[in-house]
């Protein structure tokens, strides 16, 4: 049989032929070997054939034990369980139109972001008392339509007597389809982490149903008997926005045991904000620092188990200040003020305020 795991990180026809000729000289046999020699032309045919076999192989391996790499074999697998990858789903947004009274906004009037971002308005509506206030859907699922409040700047078609709009409020609601890595997690905890009726686990994993829920905590009993609460998050562990938490709210209380009282709530953001003076090599900036740092409590942040109530600690920044390009040493360094952890409960998430870096 052919030893694979010799190869060294990939089978392709040429590493097989050449496991193949390695063995007839192993033998000692007498054969002529020479490119385009019978034995030549058989033993690369024999390859191709052992090569597109290993690649079946390979395809089937992913199907039979999926890893987070496997693709749409994750949700071949996850099928046999009931699981399904949650879809992607489209943000809503309330616009607010300024003009002269009486002018409309007709049904489906396309708003924009400054970055191209589109809104489709809902409903027709005539402005009134210099202002008509219309909801919105994003023109297309994904995260990237929950825009910030003032995003909304422009029309696609200049409407007469209307002078500007713009969204008082976030687009919420936007999700982007569950990726392979998340959904591995999720049928790795469904078959880790056995569902029984109205344990805690259920209650999780009915809750991460929902799209844009990545992360879900059940606190039991938290106001009396037979209440749950369920704390959510998104799968990079942020606070989730209010549409989401209503649209898991729906699906709790169609899940839920009888008798129970269920409550989604969104995880509450913990600001964390860092400074520091440190000794930098000669040409580094304090910004570049900044920057590096930033992003690797992000990370730091995001690698934190959920729903666990472990603080932020106080030595884990520090040795990510450390290892960042050009720091040769650092004093005074403070989270929210502090030289000590951050504390924070089961239902709070950390996320980056800001971080600033001074020399001297």
């Amino acid at each position: 049989m052919l030893d694979f795991s010799a190869f060294s990180s990939e089978v392709t026809p040429e590493t097989v032929k050449a496991e193949l000729m390695s063995r007839l000289t192993a033998a000692g046999l007498d054969i002529d070997t020479r490119e385009g020699s019978y034995t030549d032309l058989i033993y690369s045919e024999a390859a191709y054939q052992i090569y597109k076999a290993w690649q079946q192989f390979q395809v089937l391996l992913a199907a039979a034990v999926p890893g987070p790499d496997s693709g749409p074999f994750l949700d071949l697998f996850a099928g046999q369980y009931g699981m399904e990858r949650t879809l992607a789903s489209t943000a809503h947004v309330t616009l607010t139109f300024n003009g002269h009274d009486g002018a409309v906004i007709p049904a489906g009037t396309v708003c924009l972001t400054a970055s191209g971002l589109r809104f489709t308005t809902d409903l027709a509506a005539s402005i009134s008392g210099g202002t008509a206030v219309v909801p919105a859907t994003a023109e297309a699922a994904g995260e990237v339509y929950n825009v910030a409040p003032g995003s909304v700047v422009r029309f696609l078609v200049t409407l007469p007597g209307v002078d500007g709009v713009t969204n008082a409020g976030p687009g919420e609601g936007g999700a982007d389809a569950e990726s392979d890595a998340s959904f591995y997690e999720r049928i790795y905890t469904r078959l880790s982490k056995p569902v029984a009726s109205g344990n805690v686990y259920y209650y999780e994993q009915l809750a991460r149903q929902t799209p844009g829920v990545g992360q879900a905590k059940t606190i039991p009993l938290w106001d009396g008997p037979g209440t749950v609460k369920v704390v959510l998050a998104s799968a990079d562990k942020q606070p989730v926005d209010e549409l989401i938490v209503t649209q898991a709210q729906q699906i709790l209380d169609e899940g839920r045991v009888i008798g129970a009282d269920v409550t989604a709530v969104s995880a509450q953001a913990l600001e964390i904000s860092v400074t520091a003076a440190c000794t930098l090599d000669g040409g580094v900036r304090a910004d570049a620092v900044e920057t590096q740092l930033s992003g690797l409590l992000e990370e730091m942040f995001e690698a934190m188990d959920f729903g666990t109530g472990d603080p932020v600690r106080f030595n884990q920044v520090a040795l990510r200040l450390l290892s960042c390009d050009g720091v040769v040493d650092y004093g005074d360094l403070r989270l929210n003020g502090q030289a000590a952890n951050v504390a924070k409960t089961a239902e709070q998430v950390p996320v980056l305020g800001t971080v600033t870096i001074t020399t001297g």
